[in-house]
């Protein structure tokens, strides 16, 4: 557990870091509600001083504050924490995972990318942010995919204003930034301005299509003329998307779009025209349905018993295994599971590990840490179960209501967040996994989880009023019949007759 002490949160430990920073997650004590708590690495206080570090992360908060748009992560509350002098910032929390490491972890497990379609969507998504945050007066800097958050829920968010300027305190000449994704003026240490960002999201937009950026190197960058590297385009939609990446990247500032206007309108479009249809559901038994081609299933029993290539634990971020679903396995798996599972210590909220299955029926059991005192991660910590499931080649899992126990997440909650991520990564494509069964102690929580798991997958909102509404008949005294041999004539009788039965 964490040592951070700030009023008014509980906090529960470290959720990540990075090269200048430390995010935490924690509870607002009154709200009940999970959020994250940013605070700035110790090396960093001694390097610039307390009284500049604090103005670093109030400009941070400011700036992100300012900016009202769904697509943007929200800033909360900023302070100083009393008893150690450490600046603080407080953001909303996303439930997922970064681009980047959704982006990698499919390179490595399936050998294929982000599908066109969702790249075009994100880049949509974080047009939309950064019009806001420059109709706000705010330049982000700092573009990349670990900045943009997906969670099936809540949709895109970009974060991490760390760097952020506001166009009203004047010219920006530094050179901050991530090196791969800077734009040529920040290296000059030329002006910025949302010509930056067009430049810091088409380079985003390209790792994400080919996992790598556009250039590799500075000198690259700073070259007129290197172009971008990306493949030759084997599709009409794919050179579309490439002439539109290399307009943003264009390294004339005079050649490039001025702001994410026209850049907004061509991903819009492109993904419109390429988004797939959501997963066709439809239910095989009264406890199973199928979900595009993996099969739900919702069991009453022990989990332990589950016949299964893997088996996904509700783990606490102790590891231990005496009380729950970790306690079953254990019983059933022996002693050796939780050995191996505490063997790296403490984990943090939202991550999922493997084990080897010890006695268990399976091939791997993989222990989620979802959620503490009320707190939920259970949409990131089974998004990772899933990217798991396809490196291990996993085809049948077996995964308990996660945070159900002494956690103290509502089934419901738990499982709108299973389920959606769940669709979510069927949407993506090369899902390895076939059959998925959850398992739950009782009947009154299998139907309340199949019941969410029925209306996210959308059974029974496809004809649930019958025929399509193809407009009142016209009167016989209105109108002249409608005549089979016009160009336009469209029989409805047919369908009306099935819309009345």
């Amino acid at each position: 557990m964490s040592g951070l002490a700030v009023p008014g949160y509980d906090v529960w430990g470290l959720l990540g870091e990075g090269g200048m920073s430390q995010v935490w997650l924690a509870k607002h004590q009154g709200l009940a509600v999970p959020v994250v708590i940013k605070t700035l690495r110790h090396s960093l206080l001694e390097t610039q001083g307390s009284e500049q570090a604090a103005a670093r992360v109030r400009s941070e908060a400011r700036l992100m504050a300012r900016v009202s748009s769904p697509r943007i992560v929200r800033a909360i509350d900023a302070g100083i924490v009393p008893a150690a002098g450490i600046p603080f910032l407080v953001q909303e929390y996303v439930d997922g995972l970064d681009l980047a490491e959704l982006d990698g972890r499919r390179r490595k497990s399936l050998g294929v990318g982000l599908p066109l379609w969702l790249v075009c969507h994100v880049m949509r998504e974080i047009g939309q942010g950064l019009r806001a945050a420059h109709q706000a007066g705010v330049v982000h800097r700092d573009l990349k995919p670990s900045n943009v958050f997906g969670a099936p829920e809540t949709g895109i968010r970009l974060g991490d204003f760390g760097i952020a300027v506001a166009v009203s305190d004047g010219a920006v000449r530094d050179s901050a930034g991530t090196l791969k994704f800077m734009a040529p003026e920040q290296f000059r240490g030329g002006d910025v301005g949302r010509f930056t960002d067009v430049w810091g999201a088409g380079a985003t937009a390209c790792d994400l299509r080919y996992g790598h950026a556009p250039f590799a190197s500075v000198a690259e960058i700073l070259d007129d003329a290197t172009p971008a590297r990306m493949p030759p385009p084997t599709t009409p939609a794919e050179a579309y998307f490439q002439q539109l990446v290399r307009s943003m990247l264009e390294k004339d500032v005079r050649r490039r779009p001025e702001d994410m206007s026209a850049p907004l309108h061509h991903f819009a479009m492109l993904g419109r025209a390429l988004e797939p249809p959501q997963p066709t559901a439809s239910r095989l038994d009264a406890t199973t349905l199928l979900l595009g081609q993996v099969k739900v299933s919702f069991k009453v029993g022990d989990i332990a018993t589950a016949q299964a290539d893997a088996i996904v634990s509700s783990a606490n971020f102790e590891m231990k295994m005496r009380s729950g679903v970790g306690e079953a396995l254990r019983k059933h798996g022996g002693d050796e599971l939780e050995e191996e599972a505490m063997a790296a210590g403490e984990r943090p909220l939202g991550t999922c590990v493997r084990t080897r299955p010890g006695r268990l029926s399976a091939k791997h059991v993989f222990h989620a840490v979802s959620a503490w005192n009320e707190v939920s991660c259970v949409g990131r910590a089974f998004a990772r179960a899933l990217l798991l499931a396809d490196e291990h080649g996993s085809h049948t899992v077996a995964v308990p209501a996660l945070g159900t126990g002494a956690a103290r997440v509502g089934i419901e909650m738990c499982a709108n967040a299973m389920t959606r991520t769940l669709r979510w990564h069927a949407m993506l494509g090369g899902m390895r996994c076939r059959e998925i069964t959850v398992w739950l102690d009782s009947e009154a929580k299998r139907r309340a989880f199949q019941d969410v798991a029925e209306e996210t997958f959308g059974l029974g909102e496809i004809g649930l009023l019958g025929a399509a509404d193809l407009g009142l008949p016209v009167d016989d005294d209105g109108a002249a019949a409608a005549s089979p041999e016009g160009a336009t004539y469209l029989d409805a009788s047919e369908r009306s007759e099935r819309g009345r039965g």
